[in-house]
């Protein structure tokens, strides 16, 4: 059974049936889980190199395709505009992120230019972060601090987009790129540190 938000008309919560909500909780635990062992394989491979910059680039890339699964699970109906604008933003990202991964771990492009590619994909799920948290912010479902953590995580991953002109440009050295291009790098804060968090949180909400 589907049951209306009545604290945010014409939002469907999708996940109100117990098995949606279960797989919602999984899907959110696992994406957490996956992007923070994508910082520490970041961090052992520049302590000791070796293959953990390869494990780092398929986290990357898996946290982008669940996190699309996540943004088309969560919240409905997709007939309203800025539910369609959110699906499609993380259905591209997730598509862009995963190229990123795929760019530098085949050797295609080098790992700056794979990471603005990658940067990209991440701001485009951010936009679906962000609306979809403010589709929920009169909802009594989820914790107020809970819908200011997703949307604080959407804001820096779509500082992302600063990377888009470095990825038209093909720069693929840092010291050739202009000084926003580099700042676009940022969002990685929300991806690696902020994002992990809401997943986690909400994981444990959805899950009872």
């Amino acid at each position: 059974m589907v049951e209306r938000d009545s604290y945010a008309p014409g939002v469907v919560i999708t996940s109100t049936g117990f098995d949606r909500r279960r797989t919602v909780s999984r899907l959110a635990f696992a994406i957490a889980v996956l992007d923070l062992l994508a910082v520490t394989f970041l961090i052992i491979f520049y302590a000791v190199g070796g293959p953990f910059g390869t494990a780092n680039d398929v986290a990357n890339g898996l946290v982008g395709l669940l996190s699309m699964v996540l943004a088309w699970l969560w919240i409905s109906p997709r007939t309203t505009v800025w539910s369609r604008v959110g699906i499609a933003a993380a259905s591209v990202g997730g598509i862009v992120m995963m190229t990123g991964s795929i760019l530098i771990i085949f050797d295609i492009t080098g790992w700056y230019l794979a990471g603005l590619v990658s940067s990209t994909g991440s701001a485009l799920i951010g936009i679906w972060l962000l609306v979809a948290n403010r589709l929920q912010r009169y909802s009594a479902r989820l914790p107020r601090r809970l819908i200011m953590l997703g949307m604080t995580s959407a804001i820096f991953m779509i500082l992302g987009w600063l990377a888009v002109p470095g990825v038209i440009a093909r720069i693929d050295d840092p010291q050739l790129a202009p000084w926003f291009v580099n700042a676009g790098l940022v969002n990685w804060m929300g991806t690696y540190l902020l994002y992990p968090v809401w997943c986690l949180w909400l994981s444990r909400r959805y899950g009872g």
